[in-house]
């Protein structure tokens, strides 16, 4: 369990990172942030249901990509990017109710990666769209209705990654190698690394 633990500490703190240094390049050069970061987040959180099996590992790793996206000293828009992420791990163990991962054939993983990925980024996109201007200001439908058709055709981009990704997801080896002690240790420093860097607004 301690070993689950750290590893959702660790996925959650890269994550986080991620967010606020490619998420942040993408946003600024117009690259489409949210569909690449939606993608990203859900192979992390596919790979670790994957590989530790755990049911709400995954939505603790987006509560800490969340919290560090929200603090991050540099970027725009921290309170809804950090409120997508962690709706993003809410959706995806919402989804994953049903042990996805145990299944062997082809058809099922590539339907389950084009769920997933179109969910996670189009249902997460929409919470933001919903809940931020409800915190901030106030929430008008038109609004949101203007913007739906946008949010729903750019997720196609993310259920043709979650897709491709999902199967090849699958077909990385469980094994590891790596002994406890130095688990630990390399785990503790990439976790340092991460938030130093997000801190320091790298």
């Amino acid at each position: 369990m301690r070993k689950r633990i750290v590893a959702m500490i660790l996925f959650g703190s890269i994550w986080g990172l991620l967010e606020c240094s490619l998420g942040d390049y993408l946003h600024s050069r117009h690259l489409g942030a949210g569909i690449v970061m939606a993608s990203i987040a859900f192979i992390f959180m596919a790979y670790t249901r994957y590989l530790y099996n755990v049911k709400g590992m995954q939505a603790g790793m987006a509560a800490i990509a969340a919290i560090m996206r929200h603090f991050n000293p540099v970027g725009g828009c921290l309170l809804c990017a950090s409120i997508s992420i962690f709706i993003e791990g809410l959706i995806f163990e919402a989804i994953w109710i049903i042990p996805w991962h145990h299944e062997r054939s082809n058809i099922v993983k590539v339907g389950i990666g084009a769920i997933s990925g179109y969910m996670i980024y189009s249902i997460g996109f929409i919470a933001t769209q919903i809940i931020t201007p409800m915190i901030v200001s106030k929430f008008y439908l038109h609004d949101l209705i203007s913007n739906l058709p946008i949010i729903l055709a750019n997720g196609t981009y993310a259920l043709l990654i979650g897709a491709i990704a999902f199967p090849l997801i699958m077909a990385i080896p469980k094994e590891t190698r790596i002994k406890d002690s130095l688990y630990y240790a390399a785990s503790a420093v990439l976790v340092a690394i991460s938030w130093m860097a997000v801190i320091a607004g790298i």
